[in-house]
C-alpha cells in the first residue's frame, strides 16, 4: 500500500517545538509498521487549522487516486474543526477508497472500530452544523426585529447603497425607482412600462426586475425574514405607503396572464429552443373573428416575440401550434427504438447521484459561508446556479417517476407504431413526448429534434 502522510504546524506550533521533524519520524515509523510504502510527505508550515485553503493539502486531495491511505500524527492536524475534518475523511478519503490513520488517536477507518469512531465522529460534526445553522438564523431574526436588512456590504440593493450593513439611499436609483411606480400606476401594465422607459432613453430590464421592485415593501420601510418576521426598519423609505398599496390593489385586479405557456394548453411545454437566440419558444393563443366567425389561433414564438422592450426581436419564424405539433408527432411516430433503452431505472439512478451531488455543493457552499471564507453576495450567484440545476433534476425525476407509473405508457413505449396517440389524455401525450425527446430547435423553417 501506498501511504500518504499529511503534517501540519502553525507558527505558534514551530516555536514551541511542535516539530515538523517529530511528526515525520513517527508517522514514517507508522508506515514501516505497517509495511506501507511512503508515497510522498506533504507539509503545510505556518498554516493554521482553521483555514482549509493549504496548498499541500490541496496537492494532496487531488492525488487522492494514486494512494490507498492518508497518516496524520492527530485529528487536528487536518483540520481544528471537527466538521471538516469530518467533511475530508467521508466526503474525500472515503469516497475515493483511501483509508484514514491518525496516530494519536489510534483511529484506523481500515478497522470495523475505525469506522465506527467516523460514524460517531459523523454525529457530532452534524449536531456542530445544525447548532451553527440555528444560531445564524437567530442572529438573522435579531437583526431584522432590530430593524435591519439581511443584507451584507458587498450586496446590492436597488434603490439603495449598504454601508456597514446599513441601507441609504442612492439618490439618482431613488428617483429612478420613484419614475417606475408613477408610470406602472398610469399605465397599468409592466410592459407598457419597459415601452416608456425605453421611450424615455432608459436602459431597460427584465420583466421580473420590475416585478419584485413594484411588490418589495422594503422601498416603504419594512425589512422581513421569510414568513418569520416583518417590521418596520430603520432606513428611510423611497415610496410612500399610499402609492405602494395602490400598486397592489392593481396586481390585485390584473389577475394572471391568460397567454402564458401553461402546461395544460401546451403539448411542446418546455421542450423548444430558438436556434437564433437561445431562448425557448412560448405557447401562445389569442381570438380573432373573420367575416363574423370567432376562431381560436394558437401558436409558438420565440419569447422575444412578446418582450421586445427589454429584448431584441431575434426574427425567428412564428409557428401554427397545430402544424409545429403535427410535424413533432410524425417524426416520433417514426423514430426507431431499436437502440433505445427502455428501461428507465438507470437513467433515475443518475439523476438522483446528480442531485445527491448538487445538495452536498449546497451544503459546502453554506459551510463557507459559516466559516467566513466568503460573503453572501459572493455566493449568491453561486447558490443560484445550484437551486436551477437541483430545479431541474427534481423536475426530470418526476417526469421519469410519473413515467415509470403510467403503465398505458409504459407498455408501449418500445414500439410507438403500436400506440394510438390520439387515444392518450392530453398529460399522458406530453410525457410520452418528454420520455423521448430533450429538446426541438427551431431555426425558421427549419425544425431539429435532439432525442434523450
Amino acid at each position: 500500500m501506498k501511504a500518504a502522510i499529511y503534517i501540519r504546524v502553525s507558527t505558534q506550533e514551530q516555536i514551541e517545538n511542535y516539530s515538523i521533524q517529530a511528526q515525520t519520524e513517527k508517522l514514517t515509523a507508522l508506515c514501516r509498521s505497517k509495511d506501507w510504502d511512503v508515497y510522498d510527505i506533504f507539509i503545510d508550515g505556518g498554516y493554521s487549522g482553521s483555514n482549509m485553503n493549504r496548498p499541500a493539502l490541496n496537492e494532496m486531495l487531488s492525488k487522492l487516486h494514486e494512494i490507498d491511505a492518508v497518516v496524520v500524527y492527530r485529528l487536528d492536524r487536518l483540520s481544528r474543526s471537527q466538521r471538516d475534518t469530518i467533511t475530508l475523511i467521508e466526503e474525500y478519503f472515503l469516497k475515493n477508497n483511501v483509508e484514514f490513520v491518525s496516530l494519536s488517536e489510534t483511529l484506523d477507518t481500515s478497522s470495523p472500530f475505525g469506522r465506527a469512531m467516523i460514524g460517531i465522529l459523523s454525529v457530532f460534526a452534524q449536531l456542530e452544523r445544525e447548532t451553527i445553522r440555528d444560531r445564524m438564523v437567530m442572529g438573522q431574526i435579531k437583526r431584522v426585529e432590530s430593524g435591519l436588512p439581511l443584507t451584507t456590504a458587498k450586496g446590492r440593493t436597488f434603490g439603495y447603497n449598504v454601508v456597514d450593513a446599513k441601507l441609504y439611499i442612492n439618490e439618482e436609483e431613488a428617483k429612478h425607482l420613484q419614475l417606475i411606480y408613477d408610470i406602472f400606476e398610469e399605465e397599468k401594465s409592466i410592459t407598457f412600462l419597459q415601452k416608456k422607459l425605453k421611450e424615455l432613453g432608459f436602459k431597460v430590464k427584465s420583466y421580473s426586475s420590475y416585478n419584485k421592485w413594484l411588490m418589495n415593501d422594503l422601498y416603504i420601510g419594512y425589512v422581513s425574514y421569510a414568513d418569520k418576521v416583518h417590521v418596520k426598519g430603520i432606513h428611510e423609505p423611497i415610496i410612500s405607503e399610499d402609492q405602494f398599496y395602490r400598486v397592489q390593489e392593481i396586481f390585485s385586479r390584473m389577475g394572471k396572464n391568460p397567454n402564458m405557456n401553461k402546461e395544460s394548453s401546451s403539448l411542446l411545454n418546455n421542450l423548444i429552443v430558438c436556434e437564433k437566440c437561445g431562448l425557448g419558444y412560448v405557447h401562445r393563443a389569442k381570438d380573432t373573428v373573420s367575416r363574423g366567425k370567432k376562431y381560436h389561433y394558437r401558436y409558438y414564438s420565440c419569447k422575444t416575440y412578446k418582450h421586445t422592450h427589454e429584448l431584441e426581436k431575434c426574427g425567428n419564424k412564428i409557428w401554427r401550434a397545430d402544424k409545429l405539433e403535427e410535424i413533432i408527432i410524425d417524426r416520433v411516430k417514426n423514430y426507431s427504438f431499436a437502440t433505445r433503452n427502455v428501461d428507465k431505472e438507470d437513467e433515475l439512478d443518475s439523476l438522483n447521484e446528480k442531485l445527491k451531488i448538487e445538495h452536498t455543493k449546497k451544503k459546502r457552499l453554506f459551510d463557507l459561508y459559516i466559516s467566513g471564507s466568503y460573503e453572501v453576495s459572493e455566493l449568491d450567484a453561486m447558490m443560484s446556479d445550484i437551486d436551477a440545476q437541483i430545479n431541474y433534476y427534481e423536475a426530470q425525476i418526476e417526469a421519469n417517476e410519473e413515467l415509470k407509473k403510467n403503465k398505458k405508457i409504459q407498455e408501449n413505449l418500445a414500439d410507438l407504431a403500436t400506440v394510438d396517440f390520439n387515444s392518450l389524455e392530453f398529460r399522458e401525450k406530453q410525457l410520452y413526448l418528454k420520455s423521448l425527446i430533450n429538446k426541438i430547435y427551431i431555426d425558421d423553417e427549419q425544425v431539429t429534434i435532439e432525442w434523450l
